[in-house]
């Protein structure tokens, strides 16, 4: 069904628990396992919250992540609230959306700070989270530590996307693979995606700062990337 504002307050949710103010959350997984539309759900939740969020995305164009939040919205339409008009949810959820975007050369979080505070004073959007999609970071532990340090500063968690290679097999004793496993203290909660035949296994590796919880595995539809019920 659809509220008032025109949210969907059925919406199946992605089983993972929200970061507190200033904590940082990683998803893993191998090129297209499906980072961008898991992030985007995690968006969405927010969103169907109205709660803003900032997408900010890497060497890829705002139009091409707008086409992401529409078409799972319209997973959401055809699948959570079928009897709700589509065009209601888009034009509820549109004013709390900001998409930024950046080359991944040209890329810091002083320029992400900065572009944060141009939208705070001239449009007075404070995200409620931000999600980064698409940096390409390797090991590089200083850049991630901006980051945690401006998540802090802002009050706001940040999740981010992380490339795994099937090529690069280093895992800690944690069970975190690369190319966080030596940056993993500074992330609050670590997700990874991985294709079965039973279809796309959302794994956590740390949640909340505990390592390996139980029973936290669950498995998403391969086209919607919905929780199956």
């Amino acid at each position: 069904m659809v509220d008032e504002s025109g949210c969907s307050t059925d919406y199946v949710k992605m089983p993972v628990s929200r970061l507190d103010k200033g904590e940082m959350g990683a998803l893993l997984a191998r090129a297209g396992a499906g980072k961008t539309a898991v992030l985007t759900h995690l968006g969405l939740g927010y969103l169907l919250d109205r709660q803003p969020v900032l997408h900010v995305c890497v060497d890829v164009v705002p139009e091409k992540v707008k086409l992401w939040y529409n078409e799972l919205l319209r997973d959401i339409f055809s699948t959570a609230a079928p009897q709700s008009n589509l065009a209601d949810l888009q034009h509820a959820v549109e004013p709390l959306r900001f998409i930024m975007s950046f080359l991944n050369q040209t890329f810091s979080p002083e320029k992400l700070e900065t572009g944060i505070d141009n939208l705070r004073s001239q449009a007075g959007f404070e995200p409620a989270v931000i999600i980064l999609d698409g940096l390409d970071f390797g090991r590089e532990r200083a850049l991630i530590e901006k980051l945690a340090e401006l998540a802090r500063k802002l009050s706001t968690p940040v999740w981010v996307s992380a490339r795994s290679h099937r090529h690069i097999p280093d895992v800690n004793d944690r069970g975190v693979p690369y190319p966080i496993d030596a940056m993993d203290d500074l992330f609050s909660s670590i997700f990874i995606l991985e294709a079965e035949d039973a279809g796309i296994r959302l794994k956590a590796l740390k949640e909340k700062g505990s390592y390996n919880p139980v029973a936290t595995d669950f498995f998403l539809d391969p086209i919607t990337f919905l929780p199956r019920k």
